[in-house]
């Protein structure tokens, strides 16, 4: 993997990571394209990694309320408000509903490692699970009229389907949203927990992948490579969470379902 190569993954990446298309499969087919054959997913973990920051970035007032109302469980009565309208035990409660979503897909991740990363070397099926995400979006019209906010049950169910959108092709975002949205979340609100559902999820993927890594056994060229395609997702994947977010208000969420059907039967097509 060349400089290039990394520029143009980074940008798959960060574009695709939020946008209800998925990342994993536009990365597996963007490695078939360019003739990147190597095995593993450390260039997906990182890149995924710089989406990440881009969470962090794009929705850093309601994380400093999640942080907030954390802190005040330490410090009962020292916190200061960081939101208008927000108290430290709603941060607390949808903290726990982050963390009861990652629980489906950290099972996932620990049990079924050595079967994902095979399916990540596998572009044809990354064409299969697209034209799955378009299924999935054009069911998201269903829930346009939803006016409920996130709930315990509704935040499990989220993470279940969370699980599945390990898988590439299925889009993480897209598949989140529009299960919030089927389930009774507001629109809105689905996708700010959709993004924030993200930090652990992706953070943890992560650090599991740095506990079996020896970075002193890269090669300098890839190591560059790996630092050229972070920064690169991190700043399209900001821009990214604006354009969604945007697109999500209009309730035009489902128009990506066609885009996904178009690129899922290409690769099929072309990669069988």
């Amino acid at each position: 993997m060349n400089i290039l190569d990394a520029i143009i993954l980074g940008l798959i990446q960060g574009l695709t990571e939020f946008l209800p298309v998925s990342s994993s499969g536009h990365l597996a087919l963007g490695k078939a394209v360019l003739g990147i054959s190597e095995h593993g997913i450390l260039f997906e973990v990182v890149v995924h990694f710089g989406t990440l920051l881009a969470v962090f970035t794009a929705f850093s007032k309601e994380i400093k309320w999640l942080l907030n109302g954390l802190f005040s469980l330490v410090f009962p009565g020292q916190s200061d408000r960081m939101l208008p309208d927000s108290s430290d035990e709603s941060a607390v409660r949808y903290i726990a509903y982050l963390l009861w979503s990652t629980i489906p897909i950290v099972i996932i991740g620990l049990f079924f490692r050595s079967q994902i990363e095979e399916a990540f070397s596998n572009p044809v099926l990354a064409g299969y699970f697209l034209l799955v995400t378009g299924v999935v979006l054009l069911l998201s019209r269903l829930g346009l009229k939803s006016t409920g906010q996130v709930t315990l049950k509704r935040s499990i169910a989220i993470g279940i389907v969370q699980a599945f959108a390990i898988l590439p092709g299925i889009s993480r975002s897209g598949s989140t949203i529009s299960a919030g949205m089927l389930f009774g979340v507001e629109r809105e609100a689905a996708a700010r927990f959709s993004f924030l559902m993200a930090i652990p999820a992706i953070g943890g993927a992560f650090a599991l992948q740095l506990l079996d890594i020896s970075f002193n056994s890269l090669p300098q060229s890839y190591i560059i490579a790996l630092v050229v395609g972070f920064v690169v997702s991190y700043l399209s994947g900001y821009l990214a969470i604006k354009f969604l977010m945007a697109i999500v208000k209009r309730g035009r969420f489902d128009y990506f379902a066609w885009y996904c059907f178009a690129v899922g039967l290409t690769a099929i097509y072309f990669l069988s």
